[in-house]
């Protein structure tokens, strides 16, 4: 009787793990699928996470909320930079785990496991997304009736309808040349009666 050599456990092993890892993973889209109407979640490139911080004018104690935070490499990001509250909003349970896993220690960066249209914005002083456009017409009814005048909203790729950025970022050397559009909300309408 032969024993099957190290080799071929070593191959049965490491297929059996990737096999496993993505089925986990497609597993955690499809638990989700519903909220997220099939957006996936993707690492933004730290050059476009770098030019956004670039851009905005980031103050010790502003808060920071990121929706859909992914593996929560802005909030890290921003952290570095400037000693902000940052807050961030993921349903994809394996990116939620990724991300906290990756913030552990870092006393101003929360991750929650939740759907941030559940969440109020009123006290965020900059948002950052990176969504899909299917969703951008009704966070741009969020955003307008949630923060307040002077808060920022940085947008990967995609505009937020009704609204005119005062910037579009083009970072440099990326494969893309994708658009951030950074908007800042302005002063809301006064009542004349």
């Amino acid at each position: 009787m032969s024993s099957i050599p190290f080799g071929i456990w070593l191959f049965i092993g490491i297929t059996g793990a990737l096999f496993a890892a993505k089925a986990i993973y497609g597993f955690s889209i499809a638990l989700v699928l519903p909220a997220t109407r099939g957006a996936l979640y993707v690492s933004t490139a730290r050059r476009r996470v770098k030019a956004f911080l670039d851009a905005v004018d980031l103050q010790p104690g502003q808060r920071l909320v990121d929706l859909g935070c992914g593996d929560g490499r802005v909030l890290r990001a921003a952290c570095r930079r400037c000693p902000v509250r940052a807050e961030g909003y993921e349903l994809n349970p394996l990116a939620f785990l990724k991300a906290r896993l990756l913030c552990l220690g870092r006393s101003r960066v929360r991750v929650r496991l939740k759907n941030f249209w559940n969440v109020d914005l009123s006290s965020a002083d900059v948002v950052f997304c990176y969504l899909f456009p299917d969703v951008m017409n009704r966070l741009a009814r969020k955003i307008q009736r949630e923060l307040k005048p002077g808060a920022m909203v940085v947008s990967c790729n995609f505009p937020l309808p009704g609204l005119a950025p005062a910037h579009i970022l083009r970072p440099g050397n990326s494969l893309t040349n994708d658009p951030i559009y950074v908007y800042r909300m302005p002063a809301k309408a006064t009542d004349p009666g």
